[in-house]
């Protein structure tokens, strides 16, 4: 069996997630979730930045109190594995707020579906989720 790789070398490996990665760079978290954990990270695919006008990423980009907050919304302390998410209502991110957990015909997160779950990390999980979530 393959070794697990961290957050970050595995959302690099997967090549899904450029926005998420370029942002976590901007804020100097790529070291943070390299080495701790472990994290249950709603990763949103690339494909959910491509509806939005790229001169309106750009100004998040540039906004670090927001793109940070904006990132905070989409981790959790600790291993969610889909199974557990089953079982789960709401999680408090990172940055203190809930996220809701639904359970209809599928798990969603907040408005998002869970495209690819149980990305296994050697510091937690990436669950691929269609769209970014904002709190």
């Amino acid at each position: 069996m393959a070794q697990l790789q961290n957050i970050i070398r595995t959302a690099q490996e997967k090549r899904s997630f450029q926005s998420l990665l370029k942002a976590a760079e901007i804020l100097g978290l790529i070291e943070k979730y390299s080495n701790t954990g472990p994290f249950t990270v709603f990763a949103p695919v690339e494909s959910a930045f491509e509806m939005i006008p790229e001169e309106v990423i750009e100004e998040a980009f540039a906004d670090i109190p927001y793109l940070m907050g904006i990132i905070d919304y989409h981790i959790v302390e600790g291993k969610y594995m889909m199974k557990d998410l089953q079982n789960i209502g709401s999680l408090r991110t990172i940055g203190g707020k809930e996220l809701r957990i639904k359970h209809n015909g599928g798990i969603m997160v907040d408005t998002a579906s869970i495209t690819e779950p149980d990305i296994e990390c050697s510091n937690g999980v990436i669950h691929a989720i269609s769209e970014i979530l904002i709190p």
